[in-house]
């Protein structure tokens, strides 16, 4: 496929996709809107202070904290307020199915919130034809989604009025926006949070071994209407804008280290590899971790005989792919015995895919995913391709339930096999590890609890949010510890 065919179908689907938005949100244009103001005012319960001020330019609101993604955004900005002594703003975009009123449920951690509107239609398609016209050079093309001469503008005008000690820009895609604050004199942090080049890399690979994949536009797929659902399902549509993008993010994440001050990933394994590779010391990890108190009170897991579990979103790509593959090679070996039960919010599609299928269970969307894998015998998570640390995997070990996965779900985490955890790369050697741990109890129970001490051990929030010190950050007893010396 041909840039310029690629470029002709994108403006097609603009199209139709326009037509699919109207009437979802009351903010159509490039306008901005400011939610709460700023400096001096009492917000929410909160009166604000000439404390050390911190700006999230984020791709979409983070409360409630429903995904991986928003999880850490949201312990992010927690600990900046309650162990850094920081006020932490928000400007942010908002994402399908959120709206004005997402913002006005803001936590009490962030002291303001500004609204910013994805540029329109006219706009996106001229940034992405100029993006393909550059080819790799253009950027990735999922920047050309959210790339607006207001918001820039918006962006420059919030950071000269608060004059926040550091910026937080929200993944690769917002990365441009540092163009319009480059000059000001703050610390400017790139959220990269994953190495997003390999996991298109590795998404691309599993078109070559499964049947049917959640597509390259994610959980996004599912606002998608007729023709534009079929292009987003389309394999060599999807090959070539993996291809293209994983050859584009390469390139960003190189040259990131160069442009901001701080590039920050959640897998200590992704900032030393990102390290060697580009030669920069300004690439840190902030693990991604789990609130150890929470998962760990309540009573103890009570595992209901032959049911296992896979938890997550189901509108995300690799956690669709990631259950397709389950069903397809790893239940047959485990044995009719057993029922899978998914939890997390599911297409009607997905759920369609698989209704003839009596051993898959979908139970939704649930208010508190600990009851859930409480009552499981197994957590199966081998994960179809992926980068990052999975949130899921943390929880499961912080529940204390015997947990099954592979290599990619095990990065960044470093569960030790037959300690720890099972983790096989294969069907069969992962169905029989299911099969044991549903045999075999005490093997289960020593493994789960080998994984929940690792858990409180190492990937406590509290632990995590010390890395922070590496950005420039001074701990609240820190300066309490210098001001008494002083």
């Amino acid at each position: 496929m041909t840039q310029r065919a690629f470029a002709v179908i994108i403006q097609k689907s603009m199209r139709s996709w326009a037509g699919n938005q109207k009437g979802r949100s009351r903010i159509r244009c490039e306008k901005c809107t400011t939610v709460s103001l700023l400096p001096n005012e009492i917000i929410g319960n909160r009166k604000m202070t000439k404390r050390k001020k911190v700006l999230f330019f984020t791709d979409r609101i983070f409360w409630p904290a429903n995904d991986g993604h928003k999880v850490v955004l949201t312990n992010y900005c927690k600990g900046l307020v309650s162990e850094y002594d920081c006020d932490v703003h928000v400007l942010s975009f908002l994402e399908a199915g959120q709206d004005e009123q997402s913002v006005l449920s803001r936590p009490d951690f962030i002291s303001s919130v500004a609204l910013a509107n994805k540029p329109d239609k006219k706009t996106i398609v001229k940034n992405l034809t100029t993006a393909l016209a550059k080819g790799v050079c253009g950027g990735p093309i999922q920047c050309a989604l959210f790339k607006s001469k207001a918001v820039a503008k918006q962006l420059r005008d919030l950071t000269v009025k608060l004059k926040p000690s550091h910026v937080f820009i929200d993944l690769p895609r917002l990365s441009p926006y540092i163009d319009a604050i480059s000059d000001l004199p703050c610390k400017k942090v790139l959220y990269m949070e994953d190495s997003f080049s390999v996991r298109y890399q590795r998404q691309l690979n599993s078109l070559n071994t499964l049947n049917k994949t959640g597509g390259v536009a994610g959980k996004y797929t599912a606002n998608f209407k007729g023709g534009v659902a079929k292009l987003a399902s389309n394999s060599t549509l999807q090959k070539f804008v993996l291809g293209t993008e994983s050859a584009r993010m390469r390139r960003l994440e190189h040259d990131a280290p160069k442009q901001f001050d701080y590039v920050v990933l959640v897998s200590p394994v992704e900032a030393e590899r990102l390290t060697a590779e580009t030669g920069n010391s300004n690439i840190i990890a902030v693990p991604l971790g789990v609130d150890c108190p929470f998962y760990t009170s309540g009573p103890e897991p009570s595992p209901r005989p032959g049911v296992v579990s896979f938890l997550g979103d189901m509108r995300a790509a690799a956690n669709a792919d990631s259950l397709r593959y389950i069903a397809d090679e790893v239940l047959p070996l485990i044995g009719p015995d057993v029922m899978l039960e998914v939890v997390g919010t599911a297409s009607e599609d997905l759920i369609d895919e698989f209704k003839s299928n009596n051993q898959i269970r979908f139970l939704g969307r649930v208010e508190d995913t600990r009851a859930a894998l409480r009552s499981t015998s197994v957590f199966l998570a081998p994960i179809a391709y992926g980068t990052g640390i999975k949130t899921k995997i943390l929880e499961a070990m912080a529940i204390g339930v015997p947990i099954v996965t592979n290599a990619i779900g095990n990065e960044g985490i470093g569960l030790i096999d037959c300690v720890d955890a099972f983790v096989a790369d294969g069907a069969t050697g992962q169905a029989a590890a299911v099969r044991r741990l549903l045999d075999d109890k005490d093997l289960a129970i020593r493994l789960a609890s080998s994984a929940r001490r690792k858990a409180i051990e190492i990937f406590d929030w509290q632990k995590s949010l010390e890395n922070f010190s590496y950005l420039g950050f001074e701990s609240s007893e820190d300066a309490k510890g210098d001001a008494n010396v002083a």
